[in-house]
């Protein structure tokens, strides 16, 4: 017996193996066959950081990704609640 698969946007029973392949930065996915359909599979192993979300360089007061105090703003003060 094959091993089947419902596709969760047609409800077709496909064989996984037979399905195509298709690949993002984050995941891998099968191209359903009856309703060519992109089915989420699984993640990949070293998932990158897409561009758009990249940091080019340190915003101004910040350092190795620690964020650091400006000199004129009072640390420990809590803001006034009315």
């Amino acid at each position: 017996m094959s091993a089947r698969f419902i596709c969760p946007h047609c409800h077709a029973p496909v064989n996984p193996h037979a399905m195509e392949r298709a690949y993002s930065d984050l995941a891998e996915y099968r191209i359903c066959p009856a309703c060519d359909e992109a089915v989420f599979f699984a993640l990949r192993d070293a998932p990158r950081i897409p561009p758009w979300l990249q940091r080019s360089e340190p915003d101004a007061g910040e350092h190795a990704g620690v964020a650091t105090p400006s000199p004129g703003s009072a640390v420990g003060v809590l803001p006034e609640c009315r």
